[in-house]
């Protein structure tokens, strides 16, 4: 075996480490627990579990298997709702190791058989039925006594509960396992533990694998469902077939619901619900222009109040401011009696002075000196107050002068020509009439409109209070105005073309799919979660083909063709030949494996062609057969469980009842066999076997008793009779049965006395049969017996006299009458109690008398 250990070991370093663990697990405690389970499916989900490693000893590969326990059946008692069966008295199976239970058709041999298949938990064991006879009973329950580990155990044991652990072990034969073995594919009962290890592993996977499912089932999909009206969509259908691989530029595509979109959605509903679609066309125009002027407005703001403008309008306020501070500077005139001659002011009021001297002194060149008033003060010009005026005149003609005022007049141009806000009136009636209602575009333009009107009034008041920000980014804002207003012109377009032709069916197929792909966008969390948990499926797929059984069901058939199928072959063969059976064309070969398990059936050999078993041999043929598979494959146990047979020979002829009867006496050498039958011939052959075999099954060792049926209840346990108690035994009982006929004569009259009376003399009858049998010719030819027992008894036939042939001869005669129908015409009276007693105890007498004269022969 050390090569399959070796085999065994290279190939479980072939695998991945979660079911390297799983085997390690089983080979240290023999099976897995739900806890083990747990973690090999803990296991499998990690990448070091589906790694492959080396580094597992699997020592314990070359540990063997320990005995199981010895266990015993003892009794059946108390049996209540289960078949017919009623005894009054338990069922007894003796303390040795063979028991043969006889009983006629009926008298619940199959009853008791069908009960231990079901308390020891037999796969093929049937439902056990009430008595239909009678009335449904509360329950249906028995007691069972057995021995195990020498200890006596009673279990009450309920036909609806589970079996019997203790008993487990047990094996039965009867005819459904006949039927299974030769029609069905079977494992061995016994398994090595090699092979078992395998067996566990293929379902260790399964219920990986089974897990892997119970993961898939709860994670359900909460997907909703697509409507009807949407499902020829092409979106609907891409969403109706989500797949695991959808990759995310393809699902962001599949959820995306752009303005682009929805505004063909929109003016596909407006062009089928269009009555003018001219005027429509030119309503979409109008919205069109609107929309531009929103965007040239937002245009122009932004280009007045932008980084660059803000930049050219402060460097040309500072211009002019320098420009004015040189003016001012420059604006020393010496006849200036008063300060700030230059300043703002001061050109304020000479602009005015000069324009009031027009009115004063029209077509004269001012400043007017001569014969002239002060043009602001009104008193006459003195000869130095006409030269301050025409040094303020020079001053003010003068290039510093011109220069500052020309810087002036750029700034103040620039600040004229900075955009105003446009009023919220006016942006709203142009929204209005572009048709932009979303509220998002109103609140846009009011804050940027306010934000332009701050900016501006800043740049007025020349940012005294605080600096300018430049305008918020309108990029977007009017590259989506812009999309939009193309979008309304090729509608107006499309819409002019309406008018001269509409395919209405198309446009309504395109509605459609759009309403689809809608619907779909509305589900964007959905579609999100859904491809997640089909990601999520996907993954368990692959972890349960990681699980799959097959690889170590594979090796398992490797592994147990060496360890199962070969040995098995070689027992059915073996069995075939100690059974009488090796003539019959038949094999046992291996089928199959399954779940680790091997599969084994019965085939004819060198058949042409494939025909059943049942249509090729006989009954008795396919008995014995299966008798052979059974026995084959529940005798390697390495424990000495006990075998259960209900009527094994049933259509076999005394040749293979003399092959059976030898059979089961060698297995009962090593452990418990129960026999029923309802063939004294068996009864009998057993018997002869327990004395050939001789220790440990003659003697104590071998136990028979007998069932019937009385008043409708079946398995009724028969006390010792004259049939089967040892004649010295049957002479003593029917002396006893005399007394209480006796007495019972002495109570109730002489019918009494004959009632019981015709009974006694019929088993005398029976006994006298096995006077002549046991005692006469000392057992050496028996009725219902094979074969011819000598045992160097044959010396003592000699001390057989003429009076004793006489003796039973005339007894034989006279009780013949009372085992036999009579005549009416010659009634025979039933002996007195007196003559009766004679007989018994003159049979008694002789039979001591005649067995010491043998023993001196013998001796």
């Amino acid at each position: 075996m050390g090569a399959i250990h070796d085999d065994i070991r290279a190939w479980l370093h072939r695998q991945a480490d979660w079911i390297q663990e799983a085997a390690d697990r089983l080979l240290k405690k023999g099976q897995l627990g739900r806890d083990d389970l747990a973690d090999l499916y803990a296991l499998i989900k990690t990448d070091a579990g589906r790694a492959v490693t080396k580094t597992r000893p699997f020592h314990e590969l070359l540990n063997g298997v320990a005995a199981g326990s010895d266990v015993r059946l003892r009794s059946v008692s108390q049996v209540i709702g289960i078949e017919n069966l009623s005894p009054a008295h338990p069922l007894v199976f003796g303390d040795g190791n063979l028991t043969v239970v006889y009983g006629n058709n009926g008298s619940g041999k199959s009853g008791y058989t069908r009960l231990l298949k079901k308390a020891s938990g037999k796969p093929r064991a049937q439902l056990l039925y009430a008595n239909v006879f009678e009335a449904a009973p509360a329950e249906q329950k028995c007691q069972i006594e057995y021995a195990s580990q020498g200890a006596v155990k009673s279990s009450e044991w309920h036909a609806g509960g589970a079996p019997i652990d203790a008993l487990i072990a047990l094996d039965v034969f009867d005819s459904e396992e006949a039927g299974f073995y030769l029609r069905s594919e079977s494992s061995a009962s016994y398994t090595p533990p090699l092979v078992a290890m395998f067996v566990a592993l293929a379902a260790a996977c399964d219920d990986v694998k089974r897990l892997l499912e119970e993961d898939q089932d709860r994670d359900i999909s909460a997907l909703p469902v697509s409507p009807a009206e949407h499902v020829a969509s092409e979106a609907v259908q891409s969403y109706n077939s989500l797949k695991a691989t959808i990759d995310a530029k393809a699902m962001e595509a599949l959820v995306r619901w752009s303005d682009e979109d929805a505004a063909q959605l929109h003016s596909l509903g407006e062009r089928l619900n269009a009555t003018d679609p001219a005027g429509l066309a030119q309503t979409k125009r109008n919205a069109e222009l609107a929309t531009r002027r929103i965007v040239e407005k937002i245009l122009q703001a932004a280009a007045a109040y932008s980084t660059d403008a803000l930049v050219a309008i402060r460097g040309l306020r500072q211009t002019a401011n320098i420009a004015r501070k040189a003016a001012i500077d420059a604006a020393q005139v010496n006849s200036a009696k008063l300060d700030g001659v230059g300043e703002d002011s001061w050109r304020a009021m000479w602009a005015a002075a000069r324009a009031y001297s027009q009115l004063s002194y029209p077509n004269r060149d001012f400043p007017v000196t001569e014969e002239a008033r002060c043009v602001l003060c009104h008193q006459p010009l003195d000869e130095e107050a006409a030269h301050r005026l025409q040094e303020f005149e020079t001053f003010v003609q003068g290039e510093v002068e011109a220069t500052a005022a020309r810087a002036q007049k750029s700034y103040h141009d620039a600040l004229k020509a900075l955009p105003e806000p446009v009023p919220a009136e006016v942006y709203c009636a142009q929204l209005q009439t572009a048709g932009l209602t979303d509220p998002g575009w109103a609140a846009y333009l009011e804050a940027y409109w306010k934000a332009i009107a701050v900016a501006r009034q800043a740049l007025i008041t020349h940012e005294l209070t605080e600096a300018v920000q430049p305008a918020q980014d309108s990029e977007d804002a009017c590259t989506k105005l812009t999309i939009f207003a193309k979008a309304l012109e090729a509608e107006a377009l499309q819409l002019d073309k309406d008018a001269k032709d509409f395919d209405r069916d198309l446009a309504k197929r395109q509605k459609t799919a759009l309403e689809g792909k809608h619907w779909v966008c509305q589900q964007a969390e959905a579609v999100r979660n859904e491809v997640a948990r089909l990601k999520r499926v996907q993954a368990l797929e692959k972890l349960k083909a990681l699980a799959h059984s097959r690889p170590v069901t594979t090796q398992a058939g490797v592994v147990a063709e060496q360890a199962i199928t070969q040995a098995y072959v070689a027992r059915f063969n073996a069995e075939l030949k100690k059974l009488g059976a090796g003539r019959i064309q038949v094999e046992l070969v291996k089928s199959k494996m399954e779940k680790g398990s091997a599969k084994h059936r019965l085939q004819l050999k060198s058949a042409k062609g494939k025909q059943p078993l049942e249509l090729v041999l006989s009954e008795g043929e396919r008995r014995i057969i299966a008798l052979a598979a059974f026995l084959a494959d529940v005798c390697e146990k390495p424990f000495p469980a006990p075998f259960v047979f209900d009527d094994p020979i049933s259509s076999l002829d005394h040749d293979y009842e003399w092959a059976v009867a030898t059979r089961l006496g060698e297995l009962a050498k090593t452990r418990q066999v129960i026999v029923f039958t309802h063939r004294l011939s068996l009864y009998g052959a057993m018997e002869d076997i327990a004395k050939k075999i001789g220790e440990p099954v003659k003697g104590k060792n071998f136990f028979q008793t007998c069932i019937e049926t009385y008043a409708g209840k079946a398995g009724q346990p028969v006390h010792q009779a004259t049939w089967n108690a040892n004649t010295t035994a049957a002479n003593n009982l029917l002396i006893e049965r005399l007394n209480a006929a006796a007495r019972a004569g002495k109570e109730g009259g002489g019918d009494e006395y004959r009632d019981r009376a015709q009974g006694i003399c019929s088993d005398f009858r029976k006994l006298l049969e096995r006077t002549v049998e046991d005692d006469l010719i000392y057992a050496i030819v028996k009725r219902h017996r094979r074969s011819v027992t000598t045992d160097n008894k044959l010396a003592a036939l000699p001390i057989i006299e003429t009076g004793d042939c006489d003796l039973i001869d005339r007894l034989m005669t006279k009780y013949s009458y009372y085992e036999h129908s009579q005549s009416d015409e010659v009634p025979v009276p039933i002996p007195e109690e007196a003559e009766l007693r004679a007989d018994l105890e003159e049979l008694k007498q002789w039979r001591k008398d005649f067995g010491e004269r043998r023993k001196v022969v013998l001796a």
